[in-house]
């Protein structure tokens, strides 16, 4: 009899044991199966694996800024940009140096084809990102409730915009890793790692992403009152993180350099700054928002009325039912406050990106799913003696108001990720199949490949067989400023030219007469610089070619959600194409001169 006893007195102990130790913390039951540690991290690690799959590079930053530089330090080749050369040193190559050198280690060992290890990178990103979002996860389990926290989990494993996040190699994408850390620690008042977590995400990957941390610093010195506590992780955080990048970033650019200084310095101080490369409309995030997590994004915007509404639901009419396991003796607000801070001050930047919203993606869709599980528990009454008949169906239904709120949001959800799979996914498939070939040609000669007005859409030298194939860019109508090369020397001085204006250095194009292989969007549109090179049957065979959608023909409708069957027969695509050079083995292979630099022509 006292044997049968024991396990209900064990399980009483844990239960009352909890409780001693957080009076606000919400009580967890063991045998809730979402909240032990191996399902969530099972349904984050599927999801993000598919994304570092399936995910194309949306974003030529990503290929020329952080996959070329990790490249150069594997292989000893990759495209360099301005903003690594020593003149303006605006990126940190400790960010580089961190993906690169385990990969580095990793290929002495197994000598695995290139193409595996940007996959490979990518899954590692995969792994970061899901550990950091299960700790963001457990916090709100344990700090808000286990309901928002399921809430939490079906938003980000569907949605269009985490599934391209997740895996980007990106510093915004690092500072979303860190987002997951910042809020997760705050949440649960451990405030040394929320503020190392911020110093990370400022000093290693993005500048900007410190307004994340600013109501967290107001909330530890104002609210908690640990300003001791404060300026010592502050100080800890500067001697581990920047001290170290300054050190790094000082010895390859041959001079003393804080790289985070200079980008804030180029961006917000300079006369052009990041506007020379495009301004946006105001609505721009919005419309971004929307795409990336349909009506999700907006009702993350609605999360701080619902709260207030909570606060003064006696004076405006509204009751709550208090059937909601959410702790209601914490201000919510204060941990949403810096999606909304982040919001206001991006919106007011003429340069606006898509990858600018990246750190508050945790945010965007911690808000909604608190939302959400407070309109279940939100019931309207006015008093109007005539109640609309809207209002008296919604209060009948209103414990199932989430259902066909995450029913519209998965559906779209779905639809947004397989569009940008079937619409966008030709150039990795093209580059892919380049990556497979295996030319029997002598191992002294050089295979080059070029690229004229789709140079934007080069996923990275990962792609390329080995070191006997080069990439080559020819001229296009881009009057912009395209990547130069890396070399030893390039690291600390001035070997091509650069300039920080965006504007067109010859010096970075190469003559077509040297190119094997050739990649071009045939969309039927051709000019003197961008000719139809698919249509040249004289020098060029397709080799392979891949369908990519046409969205200036596509309609409207068809353009951000795949729609089954109508979409394939209303959708207009171009011809994403391979093309190989018909004399092939008559082309010099002595492309490249002595010193290794590739032989250009004048125009």
């Amino acid at each position: 009899m006292v044997l049968k006893l024991i396990p209900k007195a064990k399980k009483e102990m844990k239960k009352r044991k909890l409780k001693k130790n957080d009076k606000n913390d919400a009580v967890i039951s063991d045998k809730d199966w979402f909240v032990r540690f191996d399902a969530p991290l099972k349904i984050l690690l599927t999801a993000r694996f598919f994304a570092a799959f399936l995910v194309h590079i949306s974003d030529c930053d990503e290929t020329f800024n952080y996959w070329e530089p990790t490249h150069y330090f594997i292989f000893n080749s990759g495209f360099q940009t301005w903003e690594y050369a020593s003149p303006y040193a605006l990126r940190s190559y400790l960010y580089i140096l961190i993906h690169a050198v385990p990969v580095y280690l990793y290929k002495i060992v197994f000598n695995t084809r290139k193409i595996m290890l940007f996959y490979l990178i990518r899954c590692v990103l995969a792994l970061l990102c899901s550990l950091c979002e299960l700790y963001f996860y457990k916090a709100i389990t344990k700090k808000i409730s286990p309901t928002v926290s399921k809430l939490y989990l079906f938003i980000t494993v569907f949605s269009p915009g985490m599934f391209i996040a997740s895996t980007a190699f990106l510093p915004s994408s690092f500072s979303m890793y860190m987002t997951f850390l910042i809020i997760g620690a705050w949440l649960n008042e451990n405030f040394e790692l929320a503020i190392f977590s911020t110093a990370l995400s400022t000093f290693l990957s993005w500048p900007f992403s410190c307004l994340i941390g600013v109501p967290l610093a107001v909330d530890i010195i104002f609210a908690n009152k640990k300003y001791v506590l404060f300026i010592k992780w502050c100080l800890i955080s500067l001697g581990t993180i920047l001290v170290y990048q300054v050190a790094i970033d000082s010895y390859f650019y041959g001079k003393f350099v804080i790289a985070p200084y200079n980008i804030v310095f180029y961006n917000i101080f300079t006369s052009h700054g990041p506007d020379l490369y495009g301004i946006e409309d105001n609505y721009f995030y919005f419309l971004n928002g929307f795409l990336n997590f349909n009506i999700v994004f907006i009702i993350s915007f609605v999360a701080p009325v619902i709260l207030i509404a909570r606060k003064m639901y006696t004076k405006i009419g509204i009751r709550f039912s208090n059937h909601s396991d959410i702790n209601n003796n914490t201000t919510w607000f204060i941990y949403l406050t810096p999606l909304y801070l982040w919001i206001l001050v991006f919106e007011m930047q003429p340069h606006k990106e898509e990858r600018f919203l990246f750190p508050i993606y945790p945010l965007i869709q911690m808000a909604a799913s608190i939302a959400l599980e407070y309109l279940k528990d939100m019931e309207f009454h006015p008093s109007i003696a005539i109640r609309s008949k809207l209002i008296r169906l919604y209060n009948k239904s209103v414990n199932i108001a989430t259902i066909p709120c995450l029913s519209v949001f998965f559906l779209l959800a779905l639809s947004r990720s397989i569009l940008l799979i079937k619409a966008y996914h030709a150039p990795i498939d093209i580059y892919t199949q380049l990556s497979n070939e295996h030319l029997t040609l002598p191992e002294s000669n050089v295979i080059n490949v070029c690229v004229g007005k789709e140079w934007y859409r080069y996923p990275s030298s990962f792609f390329l067989p080995d070191d006997r194939w080069k990439m080559h860019f020819i001229r296009s109508e881009f009057r912009g400023l395209l990547p130069g090369r890396f070399s030893p020397e390039s690291l600390s001085t001035v070997v091509e030219n650069f300039n920080n204006q965006n504007k067109e250095e010859l010096d970075k194009y190469s003559d077509i007469r040297l190119c094997h292989f050739l990649i071009d969007l045939n969309n039927n549109q051709s000019s003197e610089l961008e000719p139809n090179y698919s249509e040249n049957n004289l020098q060029w065979s397709i080799w392979k070619s891949v369908p990519f959608l046409d969205s200036q023909k596509t309609s409207y409708l068809f353009r951000p959600f795949y729609i089954p069957y109508f979409w394939e027969e209303n959708a207009k695509f171009s011809s994403y194409n391979l093309l190989m050079r018909n004399n092939f083995d008559n082309i010099s292979a002595k492309s490249y001169s002595e010193n290794g630099s590739p032989i250009h022509y004048a125009f």
